[in-house]
């Protein structure tokens, strides 16, 4: 591969047996969008971090402009003019717009840092990006979608000549979003800025890149322009099934003009609400028209004893419906009912309190607190209904605790921090705070995220015996179709922040028909017959 801009050629990353990347090559051309698009778990994060130098590829090289490069490190990668854009923003809350803009790059004059310089570079780059805020205004102060400008406006400021965005949309709303997607065609049209877009939402593709790369296991499958490639061969070569090797565009249009891609829904069937209250139980939790927090219209029910699973692609709304159904976002728009009866909690404490439960996807960011023990962890929740007269009863609190901690088969010492504990014991120790509060409802985001199969088969054993034994509604959020497929009773599925309330019995629908159900424009609700 020869000639300007960021050339890929060959690179392969594994981790352990796991191998993420697999001979991928791919070229970012100075003043064009470069789309790369790809389901959960394709490999896209492992590109964009091997390219920002925040991962060492196994093998392959990287080329800038001709240049031979060699990345230890993302300042390494920076120096050599890429600049990243993750969709977990790197800012720092208790810094200044302007402080950010120049973190690492501070503009020093005699010995001393020259504020008022940078100041009036970050007010320059503010008012020509549109970012409301000052220069001296904290990030913290800012909304998302001032964040993710300041963000950019951070990698314009550092001259990069590539620009890596990770889903930089997810967060915005529709006005917002045409904002940047306005902003990124400046930088490529005036500037010859090459820009590689990761993104999962077909209109933003199609209306702001010259090139789309299509991801599937690892492996490059689509490579083309967008003028060539149209939305269906795109779906096809995410979705499909190619094996080990890659697929070109006319080989996707083939595939798509068959027929293929409009028929493979046709054998999904969905199930009434009327048959699940049948098999399962009374409705838990009903949500109706649920909007905000850039949810749009959220129809969803589950009954009690029901496990049911909830796919989408990342930005697809299902963590902030899980959170909004635990008061910890509020609910601006639609209703909640909880046993039949209305349900608007304004804050976790409310919600629990209600008898929600809640396991978060990061358990490590808001799950635990990593000072204390698994013991401490696990009673946090319902200390109050161990008060008398104002005094704790630790002991019969403690024996609780024991009592739920030993039902999950914790392996390791539960009165040590909880962070001596492997990811799966962790998991098992917050499983168990779960159990102890004895909930009607149980929402679980990602829940065997970083743990070994062994724990993950111990956590489907976990989650079964809440369901079919203390006909607690559970609802879990996952990435991998196969896990929900074998451990959920029902399967809905969210896209573009909407739910629109059918649901799939997960023995009609397969791992690669949601894919597809994720990815299709049409609504779910077409895909097949309901069944009884």
């Amino acid at each position: 591969m020869t000639g300007e801009g960021l050339l890929v050629d060959g690179i392969s990353k594994s981790y352990g047996p796991t191998n993420a990347l697999t001979d991928v090559s791919l070229a970012i051309r100075p003043g064009r969008v470069t789309a790369l698009i790809g389901h959960n778990g394709a490999g896209k994060s492992t590109l964009l971090r091997s390219l920002s130098g925040a991962e060492v590829p196994d093998s392959g090289s990287i080329r800038i402009d001709g240049e031979a490069q060699s990345f230890t490190g993302p300042r390494d990668a920076s120096t050599a003019g890429i600049a990243c854009v993750y969709q977990e923003l790197s800012l720092v809350d208790q810094l200044t717009v302007a402080q950010n803009i120049f973190l690492g790059q501070e503009q020093v004059s005699g010995g001393v840092l020259s504020r008022r310089q940078m100041n009036r570079r970050a007010d320059e780059l503010c008012a020509e990006y549109g970012i409301t805020a000052r220069a001296t205004d904290l990030i913290s102060s800012l909304p998302v979608a001032q964040r993710q400008m300041v963000e950019v406006a951070r990698a314009i400021n550092q001259k990069a000549k590539y620009i890596l965005l990770d889903e930089p949309t997810t967060a915005l709303e529709e006005q917002q979003v045409e904002h940047l997607l306005g902003i990124v065609r400046r930088l490529v049209d005036e500037q010859g800025i090459g820009v590689l877009l990761v993104d999962h939402k077909l209109d933003e593709v199609f209306a702001v890149a010259d090139h789309v790369i299509g991801l599937s296991g690892g492996r490059i499958v689509l490579d083309g322009s967008v003028e060539d490639v149209d939305r269906a061969a795109v779906i096809e070569a995410i979705v499909g099934d190619h094996g080990s090797g890659p697929v070109d565009t006319a080989a996707v249009a083939a595939i798509v003009g068959d027929g293929l891609g409009e028929t493979s829904l046709e054998s999904v069937e969905t199930v009434s609400e009327a048959a699940r209250a049948r098999e399962f139980g009374a409705p838990v939790l009903e949500a109706t028209g649920l909007s905000g927090n850039n949810l749009h219209g959220v129809d969803l029910t589950v009954h009690a004893g029901e496990i049911l699973g909830i796919y989408g692609l990342v930005g697809s709304g299902r963590t902030r419906f899980l959170r909004t159904v635990y008061g910890a976002f509020p609910l601006a728009e639609g209703s909640l009912k909880l046993l039949g009866k209305p349900f608007r909690p304004k804050s976790p404490a409310q919600a629990i309190k209600a008898g929600v439960a809640f396991l978060s996807e990061e358990r490590k960011f808001d799950g635990f607190v990593p000072q204390m023990s698994s013991i401490e962890n696990v009673v946090l929740p319902v200390l109050g209904k161990y008060i008398r007269g104002g005094v704790l009863r630790w002991r019969a609190l403690k024996g609780s605790a024991d009592d739920v901690l030993s039902q999950v088969s914790i392996r390791g010492q539960v009165s040590a921090p909880i962070t001596s504990l492997s990811g799966g014991n962790q998991q098992k120790a917050l499983f168990a705070r779960a159990t102890l509060q004895a909930p009607l409802l149980l929402l679980l985001d990602e829940p065997t995220k970083g743990v070994d199969i062994g724990a993950k088969r111990e956590i489907y054993g976990i989650i079964r015996t809440l369901a079919a034994e203390k006909n607690v509604a559970v609802i879990v959020v996952s990435s991998e179709e196969e896990e929900l497929t074998e451990l959920a009773d029902s399967i809905a599925v969210f896209r573009g922040g909407s739910c629109d309330g059918v649901v799939y019995p997960r023995s009609s629908v397969t791992a690669a028909q949601l894919r597809e159900l994720a990815w299709a424009d049409a609504s779910p609700a077409s895909a097949g017959p309901s069944a009884p």
